[in-house]
């Protein structure tokens, strides 16, 4: 197979890095473009790979070597996307242990500091790992059913390799349900300790708010203020600081039973 012998824009398609996944039907081949979420390092990367089916042979297009590789029979073909997929499964399993961390931390309230952040980074990852397998899934299914009736051979050896795509989907969209749940009952934790705070302040407004109002009343520079000219006229305006917090908690109290 070389490059003369297919369509410009398909030569275009092939040679694209990121090109979606789908199935072209020709007259003289078939081209096939699969485009999987593949692990990187710590993280995953998004690549496309394309390959021209025969009558006589099953060819993957090498984007480094800008070269066709002859898989040879439909055995080598099967093998070569297995892997791929067997290493997006892989990829979606590790998405969904890390999940299950972050969910047992919030559900302990050990609540990470960076929470939205890693929220958002795993929700954006999962809806395009999601819309990806999506499209793969829609292209799996056109070229079985181009040759399901060719001896049955894709729909019988592709059985599992469209099973595993969608397990992989399936875990995605379970993960994404599961993040979804969390960020709810983050956002619940959240409200909870704001709405405590909250209270705390209305405690404090409640019982000193009376205090302020004494204390700047005895405070004024005016004349004829009361307790100014009999002896422990400053013990007896703490007496009624003291009995006014008294009170004010005690009304506190009652309200808050209410």
């Amino acid at each position: 197979m070389t490059h003369t012998n297919l369509d410009n824009f398909h030569l275009v398609d092939i040679k694209n890095p990121i090109h979606p996944s789908i199935f072209y039907d020709d007259n003289e081949y078939d081209l096939f473009i699969l485009r999987l979420p593949q692990i990187k390092n710590d993280s995953f990367d998004l690549h496309s790979y394309a390959f021209i089916i025969t009558e006589e042979s099953y060819y993957y297009y090498d984007k480094n070597k800008d070269a066709f590789n002859d898989l040879k029979d439909f055995k080598h073909f099967y093998h070569f996307l297995n892997k791929l997929i067997n290493t997006t499964m892989k990829l979606t399993t590790s998405f969904s242990s890390s999940i299950s961390d972050l969910e047992e931390l919030v559900y302990q309230e050990k609540t990470h500091k960076n929470f939205n952040s890693i929220w958002f980074s795993h929700k954006n990852d999962l809806i395009k790992i999601n819309r990806v397998l999506l499209k793969a899934i829609d292209a799996l299914e056109d070229i079985m059913f181009k040759y399901k009736n060719e001896d049955d051979y894709l729909e019988r050896n592709f059985a599992d390799i469209q099973e595993h795509i969608q397990r992989a989907n399936r875990n995605i969209e379970h993960s994404l349900e599961k993040l979804d749940t969390l960020f709810s009952f983050y956002q619940t934790q959240v409200n909870e300790q704001s709405n405590k705070i909250v209270y705390i302040l209305t405690l404090l407004s409640g019982i000193f708010l009376p205090l302020n109002f004494i204390v700047g009343f005895f405070g004024m520079n005016t004349t004829s203020l009361p307790f100014t000219k009999e002896d422990g006229g400053t013990l007896t305006v703490v007496l009624i600081l003291i009995i006014a917090a008294l009170i004010s908690t005690l009304i506190t109290l009652l309200m808050r039973r209410r």
